[in-house]
């Protein structure tokens, strides 16, 4: 068991001598643990010889009669709970006036000791935190709720099951007496509980499990009072949490077995594959080891090595920090075999007949056989049978909408398909497929519609009175673009009353799929922010004037205009915010020429991936919105003069594109455009769409000017050359005289983790019962700590104590080895920052300004960066020093014109 370390109750837990005389029946072995709601001992239980785990209460606890009631109440409640996930209750009492409960006994620890800190691999995290779902299920199932779920309350046993434990402060689900107590741990506990909510029921426990979840992705508690909780890791993960932890309990899951599906179903899909327009390094495979808990500070292969290894060396106990491969197939039960059967329907253990297969029916053993029949001489011959119309199937809604689109883009609206419902001015309806936001965006306009704009709380009420649906429905507000200004796509804002409690949370997300979008709620007439790649039906607007002003071709107009105009833009709906750029992607058939014009009237260009984050960025969006087989343009283009050199539309530099195998083949003078291609294996450029021709998506890019990578001049390289060369001489200086130390320093430094690593080496294979395979990954992970040239900074507490001696010692040697060398050291880098003051003053004398300038912006710079000075000093060419970028920038262009082409 494991307790919280505070104790807020000063309460002074009895000493085994204390416990004994009170417990004849068990045999007091251990204190475990003491917390603030009491203090929990290992015993023996004489009678059946089986460890127990017991649970002492202070004793204010016990002399509160209504807290006495409860707690006998839902004890015995408890004791009714079987299930493998839960930890069992074996018996309960009062003694001395303190109330005691007796439990099961889990060889094992909380699994806050083994993720405190630590980011925990996903599909781990997914796996943990469905099993503790599916143990509260039967929980709640039973009537209780736990009411404190936090990793301290998670117990791993020697397989690394969870165990559910310390239901001290559970409370029984139909309860509703406010007794003026709060029990819970702040970041996990439901707001609701706080607010003393005499209603609190089964989704308390969701909010803690969300928070649990967040927790484990993320590598650091919840903070107080925050709710609608995402890691900004994976949206896919985010969308569950944030839906688990949203204060409004009516917007969480229903049940907790709903959020284990989402869990189990999630799973498989988190190793899928992705795009990329650089080239990835290899890394090694464990495909075949277990999933590990994987630190959030260090670097991974290095951990999973030892995590493996605590598996594989540390026995069962190790099981704290290493996961059992959950990759093998369950066997089937008995409920889901099916008997085989033959080709003729019969079961080929049985022999019986399949009576939907049309055989034979048993013979009536009480019916006397009738005589046979004589047959006919001769068969007459069948009449053929008479042909049958079909059957005239009436047009479904969606039929109709596909068939009266073409109509309905050109503006006319005479006629809608079935369903739909008109007011003075639009008509709306409402499309059931679960899609992602950019999919029921591209859907309406591909209908002559836009996504709903329902700006008023009256709309809202009118939209819950006319349709009814399951999940929220998407509509057409957004954040994107501009962040935390939340626009309708005709360019009006949203009403700041129309949000839920709690919502929008304005957070920024660093994941291109982390925008929010605004949908209904499928309960209340209020919107909620959402991830774009959350799939919920849409409700769809078409003006009955014939007008689209929350198109995405009135967007594209509205934006240039106020560029044009030099006033504050409002991006599109859709739009991208990445290091300041905007990007927005279009899907639409139309040519490069055309495409380029739409572009720039609206204030842009054809986007342009001007560094490896914004082609990492495209790549992943187009992996995700591209199907095989489909294309996009983007600004690039053969150059007129030279049909080998291709051009971006801004004249930055050519680069961060991989061309696919055989492109660009140059052979035709009409392909002379660049698109970026998906195929079923890979993304990457290719010059094989011919001028004039569609494809199937354009992206638009709004870009910040400082941004640009922007192609070096010959002058100017020379003039870096000559400002390196002057850095270059005094660095050289301070290398004559302390270089030659500081290598002896490095080489010892070398041969201390060399040693470290070759004796853990010895000690992997000289282990017996551990096959080759795993012996040589757990050698290979080994190595990345002489490619890093570092000792791991600790070591899990169940370590082999050999290896755990061999670190020691090395970091004993490591740390007098720079305890010896730290003053030389500290010698070394004051001299070389007085050295470039010295050498600035001088050159400002000689009137070398921008020589000076390096030399002072190079002390800047190196001061605070021992890295940087410790490759000066193994004589590396260290490149000059680049000025801080304004950390305001990406805050400041929000209402920047010069986001636009109108400042190039």
């Amino acid at each position: 068991m494991a307790q919280d370390s505070s104790n807020s109750t000063g309460f002074v837990a009895p000493t085994l001598e204390e416990l004994v005389p009170l417990f004849p029946a068990y045999e007091i072995e251990a204190f475990i643990a003491q917390g603030g709601m009491g203090a929990v001992y290992k015993a023996r239980q004489k009678s059946l010889d089986r460890p127990v785990a017991i649970k002492i209460l202070p004793s204010e606890f016990g002399a509160d009669p209504q807290f006495r009631a409860s707690f006998e109440a839902e004890a015995k409640a408890m004791a009714r709970l079987n299930h493998p996930n839960l930890i069992s209750v074996y018996d309960f009492g009062d003694i001395e006036g303190m109330l005691y409960i007796v439990m099961e006994f889990v060889h094992g620890k909380a699994l806050y000791y083994s993720s405190h800190n630590k980011a925990i691999d996903p599909s781990v995290a997914l796996n943990i935190v469905s099993t503790v779902c599916r143990g509260l299920a039967h929980a709640h199932r039973g009537g209780i709720i736990h009411r404190d779920i936090k990793p301290a309350n998670i117990l791993l046993d020697t397989d690394a099951r969870p165990k559910i434990g310390d239901f001290g402060l559970a409370h029984a689900v139909d309860r509703n007496e406010d007794n003026g107590l709060v029990f819970g741990t702040p970041g996990y506990t439901a707001p609701e509980i706080y607010r003393q909510d005499p209603n609190v029921d089964e989704r308390s426990d969701i909010f803690s499990v969300g928070a649990l979840l967040y927790e484990l992705i993320s590598g650091k508690p919840p903070g107080k009072d925050t709710y609608n909780m995402s890691t900004g890791t994976d949206s896919r993960i985010d969308i569950i949490i944030k839906k688990a932890t949203n204060p409004d309990p009516e917007l969480r899951y229903a049940d907790v077995d709903k959020l284990a599906d989402e869990l189990d179903t999630l799973l498989p899909k988190l190793a899928g594959p992705r795009f990329s327009t650089a080239p990835t390094a290899k890394v090694p495979s464990f495909t075949s080891a277990p999933p590990v808990l994987t630190s959030s500070k260090s670097k991974s292969g290095a951990l999973t090595f030892f995590l493996i290894l605590l598996v594989v060396l540390g026995g069962g106990a190790a099981a704290y920090f290493g996961f059992k491969d959950t990759s093998k197939k369950p066997t089937p039960s008995a409920a889901t075999i099916k008997p085989d059967k033959e080709k003729n329907g019969k079961d080929k253990k049985t022999g019986a007949n399949d009576s939907k297969l049309g055989k034979k029916p048993k013979p009536d053993r009480n019916k006397v056989a009738d005589k046979p029949k004589p047959e006919p001489k001769s068969e007459p011959k069948p009449t053929p049978p008479k042909p049958v119309p079909p059957t005239p199937t009436a047009e479904t809604p969606m039929q109709a909408l596909s068939r009266l689109s073409p109509a309905l883009l050109k503006g006319e609206r005479g006629e809608f398909p079935r369903g739909t419902i008109k007011t003075e001015k639009s008509a709306y309806f409402l499309v059931t497929k679960n899609m992602t936001w950019d999919e029921a965006h591209d859907f309406a306009a591909t209908s002559g519609a836009h996504l709903a704009l329902l700006a008023t709380t009256e709309q809202l009420e009118w939209f819950h009175e006319n349709f009814k649906t399951p999940t929220p429905t998407w509509l057409g507000a957004s954040d994107s673009g501009l962040e935390k200004k939340w626009m309708w796509a005709n360019g009006t804002e949203v009403d700041p009353n129309l949000w839920a409690p709690g919502t929008p949370d304005e957070k920024t997300e660093q994941s291109p799929n982390g925008e929010d979008f605004a949908a209904i709620s499928e309960n209340k007439p209020v919107l909620d922010d959402h991830y774009r790649l959350e799939k919920f039906p849409c409700l769809l607007e078409w003006n009955l004037d014939g007008t689209t002003p929350a198109s995405i071709d009135s967007q594209l107009a509205r934006i240039g205009q106020a560029l044009d105009k030099k006033t504050a833009p409002i991006f599109p709906a859709g739009t991208y915010n990445i290091g300041g750029s905007r990007f927005l992607l279009v899907n639409r058939e139309i040519s490069w020429e055309d495409a380029q014009t739409l572009a720039t009237n609206a204030g842009g260009h054809l986007a342009v991936p001007s560094n490896e984050s914004e082609a990492a960025f495209m790549a992943l969006v187009l992996d995700d919105r591209l199907k095989a087989g489909d294309s996009c343009w983007i600004g690039g283009k053969r150059s007129e003069e030279t049909a080998e050199i291709w051009q971006y539309v801004t004249g930055e530099v050519f680069t961060f594109i991989n061309w696919l195998e055989g492109q660009p083949d140059n052979d035709n003078e009409n392909e002379n455009r660049l698109v970026l291609k998906k195929t079923a294996e890979r993304l990457g450029g290719s010059d094989e769409a011919i001028l004039g021709q569609d494809t199937t998506h354009f992206f638009v890019e709004w870009s910040a000017p400082s941004r640009r990578n922007m192609p070096k001049t010959t002058a100017f390289d020379e003039r870096q050359s000559e400002l390196l060369a002057a850095l270059e001489a005094v660095r050289d200086k301070v290398r004559g005289s302390y270089a030659r130390d500081y290598r002896k320093y490095y080489k010892k430094k070398d041969e201390i983790i060399e040693d470290f690593v070759e004796n853990t080496i010895t000690a992997i294979n000289n282990t017996e019962g551990i096959g080759a395979p795993i012996k040589a990954r757990l050698v290979e992970g080994m190595k990345v700590y002489i490619e890093e040239n570092r000792l791991p900074d600790d070591l899990p507490p169940l370590t082999p104590p050999k290896i755990k001696r061999n670190l020691e010692k090395a970091q004993r040697e490591l740390k007098n080895l720079e305890k010896d060398y730290g003053d030389e050291y500290t010698e070394a880098k004051e001299t070389y920052l007085e050295e470039l003051l010295e050498t600035a003053k001088e050159l400002v004398k000689d009137g070398e300004e921008a020589k000076a300038k390096v030399m002072i912006l190079e002390n800047t710079v190196t001061e605070n960066n021992d890295d940087r000075f410790q490759n000066i000093l193994r004589g590396e060419k260290v490149p000059l020093p680049e000025e801080p970028e304004d950390e305001d920038e990406d805050e400041n262009d929000e209402g920047d014109e010069g986001a636009g082409e109108g400042d190039e």
